[in-house]
């Protein structure tokens, strides 16, 4: 196999697997919100004040892992443009 063709198809293999690992990761990030959202709605205003720092753990790890699923997604258009240009 060529060199070429051994970068086409590891390239694809990474487009591939960066794109179900960027679906898996948007669908974990529903179910994480909806969670938290019942996470927020049963402690919210505790006298403690633990719930803010909850909640700010919560959205703090709800939007890295968003930006986790952008990136994968991202890395799996680009090396699919890349596969293909080459």
């Amino acid at each position: 196999m060529s060199q070429l063709r051994q970068l086409k198809e590891t390239l694809n293999g990474v487009a591939e697997s960066s794109k179900r690992t960027a679906a898996g990761l948007a669908q974990f990030e529903q179910q994480f919100n909806q969670q938290a959202q019942q996470v927020q709605a049963a402690i919210g205003g505790s006298a403690q004040r633990k719930d803010a720092e909850v909640t700010a753990a919560i959205s703090q790890a709800s939007k890295q892992v968003r930006a986790a699923a952008e990136a994968l997604a991202n890395a799996s258009r680009i090396a699919r443009q890349y596969g293909q240009s080459i």
